[in-house]
Protein backbone atom coordinates (compact mmCIF):
# COMPACT_ATOMS: atom_id res chain seq x y z
CA UNK A 1 0.00 0.00 0.00
CA UNK A 2 1.21 3.52 -1.06
CA UNK A 3 2.34 5.25 1.90
CA UNK A 4 1.06 8.76 3.22
CA UNK A 5 2.08 12.24 1.57
CA UNK A 6 3.57 14.80 4.70
CA UNK A 7 4.24 18.12 4.29
CA UNK A 8 5.69 19.78 7.30
CA UNK A 9 6.40 23.74 7.85
CA UNK A 10 8.97 24.39 10.92
CA UNK A 11 9.06 27.17 12.44
CA UNK A 12 10.14 28.39 15.49
CA UNK A 13 7.11 29.35 17.39
CA UNK A 14 5.25 26.20 16.06
CA UNK A 15 5.60 23.06 14.03
CA UNK A 16 2.96 22.01 11.83
CA UNK A 17 2.30 18.98 9.72
CA UNK A 18 -0.10 18.28 6.92
CA UNK A 19 -0.63 14.25 6.20
CA UNK A 20 -2.97 13.00 3.23
CA UNK A 21 -6.62 12.67 4.19
CA UNK A 22 -6.49 15.00 7.66
CA UNK A 23 -8.00 18.10 7.12
CA UNK A 24 -6.90 20.00 9.93
CA UNK A 25 -2.69 20.72 10.50
CA UNK A 26 -1.10 18.75 13.18
CA UNK A 27 0.59 21.09 16.07
CA UNK A 28 4.03 20.49 17.79
CA UNK A 29 6.25 23.01 19.54
CA UNK A 30 8.90 24.79 17.71
CA UNK A 31 12.23 23.91 17.10
CA UNK A 32 15.31 27.11 17.01
CA UNK A 33 18.75 27.06 15.94
CA UNK A 34 20.26 26.70 19.40
CA UNK A 35 18.15 23.50 20.54
CA UNK A 36 20.27 20.85 20.25
CA UNK A 37 20.41 18.33 17.51
CA UNK A 38 18.25 19.66 15.13
CA UNK A 39 17.39 16.85 13.23
CA UNK A 40 16.38 14.62 16.45
CA UNK A 41 14.55 17.68 17.60
CA UNK A 42 12.92 17.69 14.13
CA UNK A 43 11.82 13.93 13.83
CA UNK A 44 10.59 14.48 18.10
CA UNK A 45 8.34 16.89 16.20
CA UNK A 46 6.95 15.18 13.37
CA UNK A 47 6.85 12.19 15.53
CA UNK A 48 4.41 14.54 17.94
CA UNK A 49 2.55 15.17 15.20
CA UNK A 50 1.84 11.96 13.55
CA UNK A 51 1.02 9.96 16.56
CA UNK A 52 -1.78 11.90 17.17
CA UNK A 53 -3.34 9.93 13.96
CA UNK A 54 -5.62 6.70 14.13
CA UNK A 55 -3.14 3.99 14.22
CA UNK A 56 -0.47 6.13 14.97
CA UNK A 57 2.50 6.72 12.66
CA UNK A 58 1.85 5.95 9.28
CA UNK A 59 4.00 4.66 6.46
CA UNK A 60 4.91 7.70 4.24
CA UNK A 61 5.57 7.85 0.77
CA UNK A 62 6.73 11.39 0.20
CA UNK A 63 7.57 14.35 2.87
CA UNK A 64 8.79 17.78 1.72
CA UNK A 65 10.49 20.01 5.13
CA UNK A 66 10.16 23.69 4.70
CA UNK A 67 11.99 24.58 7.55
CA UNK A 68 13.02 27.92 9.07
CA UNK A 69 16.43 26.52 11.14
CA UNK A 70 17.37 25.03 7.16
CA UNK A 71 20.93 24.00 7.54
CA UNK A 72 23.53 25.95 6.25
CA UNK A 73 25.26 23.32 3.32
CA UNK A 74 23.01 21.37 0.42
CA UNK A 75 25.46 18.23 2.26
CA UNK A 76 24.04 19.30 5.24
CA UNK A 77 20.62 19.59 4.26
CA UNK A 78 21.19 15.76 2.41
CA UNK A 79 21.93 14.21 5.48
CA UNK A 80 18.99 15.95 7.53
CA UNK A 81 16.42 14.57 4.49
CA UNK A 82 18.27 11.39 5.18
CA UNK A 83 17.91 11.01 8.49
CA UNK A 84 13.93 12.42 8.24
CA UNK A 85 13.37 9.51 5.72
CA UNK A 86 14.76 7.15 7.33
CA UNK A 87 13.12 8.10 10.62
CA UNK A 88 9.96 7.61 9.15
CA UNK A 89 10.58 5.15 6.32
CA UNK A 90 9.82 7.57 3.58
CA UNK A 91 10.32 6.64 0.09
CA UNK A 92 11.54 10.73 -1.03
CA UNK A 93 12.06 13.50 0.93
CA UNK A 94 12.85 16.86 0.48
CA UNK A 95 14.26 20.22 1.84
CA UNK A 96 13.73 23.90 1.67
CA UNK A 97 13.29 26.72 3.59
CA UNK A 98 10.67 27.80 4.69
CA UNK A 99 10.67 31.31 2.35
CA UNK A 100 10.37 28.73 -0.52
CA UNK A 101 7.47 27.22 1.41
CA UNK A 102 5.94 30.95 2.25
CA UNK A 103 6.41 31.55 -1.86
CA UNK A 104 4.98 28.15 -3.19
CA UNK A 105 1.87 29.02 -1.08
CA UNK A 106 1.55 32.76 -2.02
CA UNK A 107 2.25 32.52 -5.85
CA UNK A 108 1.71 29.29 -6.99
CA UNK A 109 5.35 29.11 -9.14
CA UNK A 110 4.34 32.58 -10.18
CA UNK A 111 6.53 35.69 -10.22
CA UNK A 112 6.98 37.56 -6.92
CA UNK A 113 7.94 38.48 -3.06
CA UNK A 114 7.02 36.71 -0.26
CA UNK A 115 7.44 38.08 3.13
CA UNK A 116 7.13 36.13 5.93
CA UNK A 117 7.13 37.89 9.22
CA UNK A 118 7.27 35.09 12.23
CA UNK A 119 9.38 34.96 15.53
CA UNK A 120 12.48 35.70 12.43
CA UNK A 121 11.43 36.97 8.85
CA UNK A 122 11.89 35.24 5.51
CA UNK A 123 11.90 37.05 1.83
CA UNK A 124 12.30 35.86 -1.08
CA UNK A 125 11.64 37.12 -4.54
CA UNK A 126 11.12 34.65 -7.38
CA UNK A 127 10.61 35.00 -10.79
CA UNK A 128 10.29 31.70 -13.66
CA UNK A 129 10.57 33.41 -16.28
CA UNK A 130 14.12 34.50 -15.89
CA UNK A 131 15.07 32.24 -12.83
CA UNK A 132 15.49 35.07 -10.53
CA UNK A 133 15.86 33.87 -7.32
CA UNK A 134 16.87 36.54 -3.96
CA UNK A 135 16.53 35.28 -0.67
CA UNK A 136 16.92 38.61 1.58
CA UNK A 137 17.54 38.63 5.28
CA UNK A 138 16.04 35.84 7.23
CA UNK A 139 20.55 35.99 9.11
CA UNK A 140 18.52 35.03 12.67
CA UNK A 141 18.24 36.86 15.48
CA UNK A 142 21.51 37.44 16.25
CA UNK A 143 22.57 38.42 12.54
CA UNK A 144 19.59 39.84 11.17
CA UNK A 145 15.28 39.23 11.08
CA UNK A 146 14.99 42.82 10.95
CA UNK A 147 11.10 43.86 11.45
CA UNK A 148 10.46 40.26 13.25
CA UNK A 149 8.49 38.89 15.60
CA UNK A 150 12.15 38.44 18.17
CA UNK A 151 13.19 42.29 16.65
CA UNK A 152 9.63 43.90 17.89
CA UNK A 153 9.92 41.68 21.04
CA UNK A 154 12.94 42.94 21.87
CA UNK A 155 12.62 45.98 21.50
CA UNK A 156 9.61 46.00 23.59
CA UNK A 157 11.30 44.35 26.17
CA UNK A 158 14.26 46.88 26.18
CA UNK A 159 11.86 49.93 26.08
CA UNK A 160 10.27 48.28 29.57
CA UNK A 161 13.98 48.08 31.56
CA UNK A 162 14.84 51.61 30.16
CA UNK A 163 11.45 52.97 31.78
CA UNK A 164 11.61 50.81 34.63
CA UNK A 165 15.37 52.51 35.50
CA UNK A 166 14.69 56.00 34.48
CA UNK A 167 16.51 55.97 31.10
CA UNK A 168 13.55 56.73 29.19
CA UNK A 169 9.54 57.65 29.96
CA UNK A 170 7.04 55.35 30.69
CA UNK A 171 4.99 53.40 28.21
CA UNK A 172 2.20 50.51 28.59
CA UNK A 173 4.19 48.15 27.38
CA UNK A 174 5.07 48.09 31.15
CA UNK A 175 1.98 46.42 32.45
CA UNK A 176 2.00 44.50 29.07
CA UNK A 177 5.11 43.03 29.98
CA UNK A 178 4.01 42.29 33.60
CA UNK A 179 1.32 40.06 32.48
CA UNK A 180 3.29 37.82 30.13
CA UNK A 181 6.60 37.79 32.03
CA UNK A 182 6.36 39.08 35.83
CA UNK A 183 7.80 41.67 37.63
CA UNK A 184 10.10 43.66 36.68
CA UNK A 185 12.39 43.09 39.49
CA UNK A 186 15.08 40.23 37.51
CA UNK A 187 13.10 40.13 34.54
CA UNK A 188 16.12 40.27 32.14
CA UNK A 189 18.02 37.57 33.99
CA UNK A 190 14.55 35.36 34.22
CA UNK A 191 14.01 36.29 30.29
CA UNK A 192 17.70 34.93 29.34
CA UNK A 193 17.19 31.87 31.70
CA UNK A 194 14.06 30.39 29.79
CA UNK A 195 15.20 27.53 28.07
CA UNK A 196 13.61 29.36 24.46
CA UNK A 197 13.75 32.65 24.82
CA UNK A 198 13.81 33.85 21.66
CA UNK A 199 10.72 32.20 21.31
CA UNK A 200 8.81 33.71 24.52
CA UNK A 201 10.48 36.73 23.45
CA UNK A 202 8.87 36.92 20.02
CA UNK A 203 5.74 36.55 21.59
CA UNK A 204 5.67 39.72 23.27
CA UNK A 205 5.67 41.55 19.63
CA UNK A 206 1.61 40.62 19.65
CA UNK A 207 1.95 42.84 22.79
CA UNK A 208 3.76 45.50 21.44
CA UNK A 209 1.36 45.64 18.51
CA UNK A 210 -1.86 45.60 20.84
CA UNK A 211 -0.18 49.10 22.40
CA UNK A 212 0.80 50.46 19.56
CA UNK A 213 -3.20 50.54 17.78
CA UNK A 214 -3.90 52.01 21.31
CA UNK A 215 -1.78 55.07 21.30
CA UNK A 216 0.97 54.42 23.03
CA UNK A 217 3.85 56.37 21.47
CA UNK A 218 6.84 53.83 22.39
CA UNK A 219 5.17 50.64 20.64
CA UNK A 220 4.26 52.91 17.87
CA UNK A 221 7.57 53.78 17.07
CA UNK A 222 8.89 49.94 17.21
CA UNK A 223 6.11 49.19 15.15
CA UNK A 224 6.75 52.18 12.35
CA UNK A 225 11.14 51.27 12.61
CA UNK A 226 9.85 47.34 12.08
CA UNK A 227 7.65 48.49 9.02
CA UNK A 228 10.79 50.57 7.26
CA UNK A 229 12.95 47.34 7.66
CA UNK A 230 10.41 45.07 6.32
CA UNK A 231 9.95 46.95 3.16
CA UNK A 232 13.43 47.64 2.41
CA UNK A 233 13.65 43.71 2.88
CA UNK A 234 11.08 43.34 0.40
CA UNK A 235 12.43 45.83 -1.89
CA UNK A 236 15.77 44.50 -1.80
CA UNK A 237 14.22 40.81 -3.34
CA UNK A 238 11.90 42.81 -5.71
CA UNK A 239 15.06 43.11 -7.74
CA UNK A 240 15.46 39.85 -9.61
CA UNK A 241 11.42 40.35 -10.30
CA UNK A 242 10.94 41.12 -14.04
CA UNK A 243 6.81 42.21 -13.87
CA UNK A 244 5.89 45.58 -13.06
CA UNK A 245 3.98 46.00 -10.88
CA UNK A 246 5.80 43.47 -8.40
CA UNK A 247 3.41 41.52 -6.75
CA UNK A 248 4.25 41.25 -2.98
CA UNK A 249 2.51 39.10 -0.57
CA UNK A 250 2.64 39.22 3.36
CA UNK A 251 2.28 36.14 5.29
CA UNK A 252 2.83 35.17 8.96
CA UNK A 253 0.47 36.05 12.05
CA UNK A 254 2.17 38.86 13.08
CA UNK A 255 0.99 40.51 9.54
CA UNK A 256 -1.94 39.22 9.71
CA UNK A 257 -4.85 41.54 8.12
CA UNK A 258 -5.71 44.14 10.87
CA UNK A 259 -2.39 43.87 12.46
CA UNK A 260 -0.52 47.28 12.67
CA UNK A 261 2.56 45.82 11.43
CA UNK A 262 0.75 45.15 8.10
CA UNK A 263 -1.09 48.14 7.90
CA UNK A 264 2.40 49.76 8.44
CA UNK A 265 4.29 48.03 5.58
CA UNK A 266 0.89 48.71 3.27
CA UNK A 267 1.38 52.59 3.98
CA UNK A 268 5.29 52.21 2.85
CA UNK A 269 3.90 51.44 -0.87
CA UNK A 270 1.00 52.55 -1.28
CA UNK A 271 2.76 55.12 -4.15
CA UNK A 272 5.22 52.54 -4.85
CA UNK A 273 3.99 52.16 -8.84
CA UNK A 274 6.29 49.68 -9.44
CA UNK A 275 5.52 47.44 -6.28
CA UNK A 276 1.81 46.64 -4.65
CA UNK A 277 0.91 44.31 -1.66
CA UNK A 278 -1.47 41.68 -3.01
CA UNK A 279 -3.17 39.00 -0.84
CA UNK A 280 -1.44 35.44 -0.93
CA UNK A 281 -3.19 32.42 -1.96
CA UNK A 282 -1.75 30.16 0.92
CA UNK A 283 0.61 30.78 3.93
CA UNK A 284 3.75 28.08 4.07
CA UNK A 285 1.69 24.91 5.02
CA UNK A 286 0.06 25.44 2.29
CA UNK A 287 2.90 25.57 -0.26
CA UNK A 288 4.79 22.79 1.31
CA UNK A 289 1.76 20.76 0.87
CA UNK A 290 1.74 22.02 -2.85
CA UNK A 291 5.29 20.92 -3.73
CA UNK A 292 4.95 17.46 -1.79
CA UNK A 293 1.67 16.55 -4.10
CA UNK A 294 3.23 17.87 -6.96
CA UNK A 295 0.88 20.39 -7.87
CA UNK A 296 3.31 22.94 -8.96
CA UNK A 297 5.27 20.83 -11.13
CA UNK A 298 9.07 21.51 -11.29
CA UNK A 299 8.88 25.24 -10.94
CA UNK A 300 10.94 25.47 -7.40
CA UNK A 301 12.94 21.72 -7.57
CA UNK A 302 16.39 23.41 -8.85
CA UNK A 303 15.72 25.34 -4.98
CA UNK A 304 15.30 22.44 -3.03
CA UNK A 305 17.59 19.51 -1.90
CA UNK A 306 16.30 15.85 -2.26
CA UNK A 307 16.81 12.41 -0.73
CA UNK A 308 15.34 9.21 -1.97
CA UNK A 309 15.25 6.07 -0.07
CA UNK A 310 16.05 3.62 -3.40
Amino acid sequence: MRGLDVAVDGGQSGVRVRVTGVTEPLVAEGLGRFEGDLGAGLIDRIRTCLVQLPGGVPPVERMVLGLTTLPASSSECIDLAARVGEAFRAEHVQVAGDALTAHAGAFAGEAGVVLTVGTGIACIGFDPDVDGFRLVDGDGFLLGDAGGGFWIGSRGVEAVLRAGDGRAGPTSLTDACRVRFGDEAGLAARLHSLPRAVSAIAAFAVDVQDAARTGDAVARTIVEDAADMLADTARAASAVVTSRPVRIAMSGRLVSPGMPLRSAVEERFARDDDREIVPAAGDPLDGAWALVTDTLGAAYDHHMTGWSAS
